[in-house]
């Protein structure tokens, strides 16, 4: 499997190593942040040649993150494979007579898209694409605060190509259970073999650390933003899984040791996963989610129950 250098010398992600590897990791940090802020915009470029299967980039911001953007969005633009269209999607009510930074505007002269719609937080990155997309079209999920690895599409693609009823993502967890009852997500692992030889139920993706959504994937309600203010406004994770597996969608991950992330600031105030966590919504969110869908329930339980025989 295709690793940089950087990629390749981080811990992964279930490792600790106190202190030491913490002050490794800031350097890694640092050196790579100093790599991608040198990188200028005009040099970057959207694909050009023809290929079978167009690849759609979407992320999404807010005003107080929009001028640190631009550094995932070099490193977007920078993968081994060249997205054919990178769209930036912000809320209407947060930009509305907003001025952009500088390093937007310079990255709309090279291809990107700004499209604005109702906010719906991470869900911004695709209820408005997936109804438009084509059938030769594959949506690449993204964060915004995220230095992305140079060949991390390059391996998402890769993987599709081999299973293409398959959703992809970089990194996910997977679902644990103690019989019929879905475990505290605590309890959930990322360095697990299931879903990467054979598509799983039971895996979560992480939209935003790189996820391909191949065309017709997820269930018609997806996009349904009555429902996503009910279920899961803040716990798109949760949502997106629900949606594929109610749609008999599988899920499959790239590698087993996920590497931890490169943030593209060193501190981030907004951390919606880790909340979501701590003040129980995970869970509330799947308890609700498995009696309003228990199709999708049931395959994730009876993949559980037949690996535990």
């Amino acid at each position: 499997m295709k690793m940089e250098l950087d990629e390749r010398l981080m811990i992964p992600e279930r490792i600790r190593i106190p202190v030491l590897g913490g002050i490794w990791y800031r350097y890694l940090c640092k050196r790579k942040r100093e790599q991608i802020r040198n990188v200028p915009i005009q040099s970057l470029s959207l694909n050009r040649e023809k290929r079978e299967t167009k690849l759609i980039f979407t992320l999404t911001s807010f005003p107080d993150r929009i001028d640190s953007v631009q550094y995932t969005l070099r490193t977007l633009f920078m993968q081994s494979m060249k997205p054919d269209r990178v769209i930036l999607w912000l809320a209407k009510d947060e930009f509305k007579n907003f001025e952009f930074p500088e390093s937007i505007c310079e990255f709309q002269k090279v291809g990107l898209e700004i499209r604005y719609c109702d906010n719906l937080f991470g869900h911004k990155r695709y209820y408005k694409l997936i109804a438009e997309q084509k059938s030769d079209e594959c949506i690449m999920m993204f964060d915004d605060d995220i230095l992305f690895p140079k060949y991390m599409v390059e391996r998402l693609y890769d993987v599709w190509k081999n299973n293409q009823n398959c959703i992809v993502c970089d990194r996910g967890q997977l679902l644990t259970f103690d019989g019929e009852k879905i475990l505290n997500p605590g309890r959930w692992t990322t360095n697990s073999k299931v879903g990467l030889t054979k598509p799983s139920f039971r895996i979560l993706a992480s939209p935003g650390g790189g996820c391909l959504l191949p065309p017709n994937a997820l269930y018609v309600d997806a996009c349904n933003q009555e429902l996503i203010k009910k279920y899961a406004i803040k716990t798109g994770d949760i949502w997106l899984m629900f949606m594929a597996v109610q749609n008999d969608t599988p899920i499959m991950r790239t590698y087993q040791y996920h590497r931890i992330f490169i943030l593209s600031e060193e501190q981030q105030t907004v951390q919606l996963g880790r909340e979501a966590i701590y003040q129980g919504r995970y869970m509330k969110t799947f308890e609700e989610l498995s009696k309003a869908y228990p199709h999708a329930y049931e395959n994730m339980l009876q993949e559980a129950k037949n690996e535990a025989e």
